[in-house]
């Protein structure tokens, strides 16, 4: 208290004024913490939103028949390698190559350097038509060069490229048609006034080869057009059989996807809505009803059976998608890849059936549905986050409106307490003059 007097002041205002308002501000801090708690909840929701969007993307891949077509093609033979997609046809197909595509080459006479004058004038590229795509004019600076034709040519872009060779201590000037095949065969013609000739050194030649004894003939050693879906690269000359085959390792890459994506959801809703009995503590979403409903719906449609003719698989399990006692699911991959190996069409019916009756979809239709009903605005997903986003804005209406009152409180205990210090502060000014008056009147008697 001495302090506060000598600082002209009776009592700390403001320090007795925060800690009233310490006590005011109890309901705003209520209030923070509600707010937090659902603010709490609504990002839960989203992980959960994230986690079946995951589970619809899955889905939209695992319900497409092209999903268990993958194919793979084996190659026994040197003469072709070979690769296949989802629209290859499975069998076997016996290739024989004759003679390999090529491409066009010339070679110029040799002379003694890159920079030797080889004279002034033009240089003609035809097309294997006949046509004319380029008339080079070289010499323009006084000589001609073969550094100089090579760059012109190379610039023109007629689908000749042009480079030098050193040909024992002389230079040669190479010209190279870019593509295979004799639609894309060239001549050169040199013009007068240009001490320069060409020799042609390799002919433009077709690909010669035959599929199951059908003889064929393509431009270029890749050839995408004689089976479908299948791509034959051209080695040598030779035999090879081509074996193209269901790939079950692909297809059940997507499969595991959609159990990986669907085991996420189920553990996320777990995580989020479990109740620790030891510690008595409560996750983030427990008591939630919509994440209850939202795993039952998920659950039953995969224990559920697929109404099917006789023969076909009716139930994951069939194929090696089993339920575990958790509620999550279980990828056989012996079983998997055995149903597939032996009918990857009648597995894939049992995921991408389409139908008006939800019994007869396959299960891969039938839970993108759901997943999307459930995503989809005004679904249950969006209606929960919008009554807790709802709860937020009413929290915050609440908090600005008692903001509003604290600050009037505050400024009225602030205006009172400072009354108050001023009036204990006069009352110490009198008090310390009448002491001091006092002390002179007994100063004097005792003088006397």
């Amino acid at each position: 208290m001495a302090s506060a007097v000598t600082n002209g002041s009776a009592i700390d205002v403001a320090g007795l004024v925060a800690q009233l308002m310490q006590l005011e501000r109890r309901p705003l801090v209520a209030l923070q913490k509600r707010e937090q708690a659902i603010q709490s909840r609504l990002s839960a929701y989203g992980r959960v939103q994230g986690a079946l969007a995951s589970l619809e993307s899955a889905l939209s891949r695992l319900r497409q028949p092209s999903a268990f077509s993958s194919t793979k093609a084996t190659v026994s033979g040197a003469a072709v390698t070979a690769t296949s997609s989802s629209s290859a046809a499975v069998g076997r197909y016996s290739v024989a190559v004759t003679q390999l595509a090529r491409s066009q080459s010339f070679a110029s006479a040799p002379v003694a350097s890159a920079s030797t004058d080889i004279g002034a004038g033009t240089v003609t590229v035809r097309n294997a038509a006949g046509t004319v795509v380029a008339t080079l004019q070289i010499g323009d600076a006084g000589i001609g060069t073969l550094t100089e034709l090579r760059d012109e040519l190379n610039a023109a872009g007629v689908g000749v490229r042009a480079s030098l060779v050193n040909d024992g201590g002389q230079v040669r000037l190479v010209l190279n048609a870019t593509a295979t095949g004799t639609a894309n065969a060239f001549t050169v013609e040199v013009g007068a006034g240009v001490s320069l000739s060409f020799t042609q050194t390799q002919a433009a030649q077709n690909a010669q080869f035959s599929v199951n004894g059908l003889a064929l003939s393509s431009a270029s050693n890749t050839v995408s057009d004689a089976l479908e879906g299948v791509t034959l690269n051209l080695a040598q000359v030779g035999t090879a059989e081509v074996a193209v085959e269901i790939a079950p390792d692909a297809v059940k890459e997507t499969v595991a996807n959609f159990v990986k994506a669907y085991n996420d959801v189920e553990n996320l809703i777990d995580e989020l809505t479990k109740y620790d009995p030891g510690t008595k503590t409560a996750a983030v979403l427990n008591g939630e009803s919509t994440l209850r409903r939202i795993q039952a719906q998920l659950r039953a449609l995969v224990a559920a059976t697929k109404t099917a003719a006789a023969g076909e698989y009716a139930r994951l399990s069939e194929v090696g998608i089993e339920v575990q006692r958790d509620g999550t699911l279980r990828l056989d991959d012996t079983k998997f890849t055995n149903a597939v190996s032996a009918d990857a069409a009648k597995v894939a019916r049992l995921f991408t059936t389409t139908s008006t009756v939800a019994s007869e979809q396959g299960f891969a239709v039938r839970l993108r549905t759901q997943v999307q009903e459930l995503l989809a605005p005004q679904g249950p997903l969006d209606a929960r986050q919008e009554g807790l986003r709802s709860s937020i804005r009413a929290l915050d209406a609440q908090q600005e409106r008692l903001e509003a009152r604290l600050a009037v409180i505050e400024r009225r205990l602030t205006e009172q307490y400072s009354k108050l210090d001023a009036l204990l502060a006069s009352r110490q000014q009198q008090s310390l003059a009448l002491g001091n008056a006092l002390a002179g009147l007994s100063s004097g008697q005792q003088a006397k």
